[in-house]
């Protein structure tokens, strides 16, 4: 009996000591980043303070790319228990914006969103060493390609390039845009057109860009006037000028970061050995 009575005592304390346990403390968490294409979101869940899981959403990221990061990244940091991981070979900007908002997700304060950029007294001059330059380069081209009735398309170009750089020669700001006007018979919807100067021959056009020539321009001082008023440069254009990965703008982006702590001459070495004509 005493036996009896023992047991049930047992089974009685095992019952109350699973009762009493404090259970654990679950969060679920969102935050967001800057991704390569755009905003990603984040939904981190926690135990206890410790990341259980991660879920990422990001439409904007270039498939085959920042996809990768989005596929990748969550299981790195449950693993990890926190954002210090590598970033994703080839998708570092989509890589580093999951984990911005993982970040912010646990520690808005620390991580804002959007993200603060720090006030500048306007009224504030500070003496440096810093020097700006300002270029310019203008280009031809046979091109891109012709119209459906073989008349050739022409176009040209105008790079143009601000930078600031340090004592060292050093560029510590960069901005990078261009303006592309082409021959009215090419089919690109967004593209600037020049057709002539008042009075010249009228050129083929393509007015609703679907490839085929609809008739020929009557080069007035209006159309003149207008066809220049109309032109935008390629980051004026945004989200209308797409390249085979992502938009012209965002790869500009890229390019004057990673030309950030380099030398006019680096950047030509650069050039020579990633670039082709």
């Amino acid at each position: 009996m005493k036996k009896v009575v023992g047991l049930l005592l047992c089974g009685v304390l095992a019952v109350s000591a699973a009762a009493c346990s404090p259970k654990k403390e679950v969060k679920t968490l969102t935050g967001t980043g800057k991704g390569f294409g755009g905003e990603i979101t984040v939904t981190v869940t926690t135990e206890d303070g410790k990341i259980t899981k991660v879920e990422v959403v990001g439409e904007k990221e270039t498939q085959g790319i920042g996809s990768n990061a989005i596929e990748q990244l969550p299981a790195k940091i449950v693993e990890a228990g926190n954002t210090d991981v590598d970033t994703i070979a080839g998708a570092t900007v989509s890589s580093k914006g999951i984990l911005y908002a993982v970040n912010n997700a646990l520690d808005p304060e620390a991580y804002p969103w959007p993200i603060e950029e720090s006030k500048k007294d306007v009224n504030e001059v500070v003496a440096s060493d810093a020097d700006m330059g300002f270029g310019v380069a203008s280009s031809g081209r046979v091109g891109p390609g012709k119209d459906d009735q073989e008349v050739q398309v022409y176009s040209f170009n105008q790079v143009y390039a601000s930078a600031i750089f340090d004592k060292e020669g050093k560029i510590l700001e960069l901005h990078i845009d261009q303006l592309e006007v082409a021959t009215p018979n090419y089919d690109g919807e967004t593209m600037p057109h020049f057709s002539g100067y008042p009075g010249q021959t009228g050129y083929n056009i393509d007015e609703n860009h679907d490839g085929k020539v609809d008739g020929v321009t009557e080069n007035t001082e209006d159309l003149f006037m207008s066809e220049i008023d109309g032109w935008k440069t390629k980051r004026e254009r945004g989200d209308g000028y797409v390249m085979g990965t992502g938009y012209w703008y965002q790869q500009m982006d890229k390019y004057e970061s990673i030309f950030v702590g380099m030398s006019v001459d680096e950047v030509e070495e650069w050039f020579a050995k990633y670039c082709s004509d």
